[in-house]
């Protein structure tokens, strides 16, 4: 049986079914820290969480998605993109922005 949403054309990555793109959209932080370097016990240990919190809320308005989707799909690491809303964040994280 074939699933309805199911298309042979579509790159998952660059293109998530559209009854679970809020779930990857969640997840796209959470790939975009794997990939860069930080930590997610790091983040969350920034004052006491609340940076971590604004940088989740960063991510779900970001009008970058597809570009951000994109380099993830190209990338295993790498450094913060400046497309990145959080890129400042994520660098102070690392230790390479004051």
């Amino acid at each position: 049986m074939k699933s309805p949403n199911r298309d042979p054309n579509r790159d998952p990555m660059r293109e998530p079914r559209p009854d679970l793109a809020d779930f990857h959209r969640k997840v796209l932080m959470d790939d975009m820290m794997q990939v860069v370097g930080v930590d997610v016990l790091d983040a969350v240990d920034v004052d006491g969480g609340q940076s971590y919190v604004r940088a989740r809320a960063n991510c779900r308005g970001c009008t970058c998605e597809l570009v951000c989707r994109d380099w993830l799909a190209e990338h295993s690491r790498g450094a913060p993109q400046d497309f990145c809303p959080n890129a400042s964040f994520f660098r102070a994280i690392k230790g390479e922005e004051c």
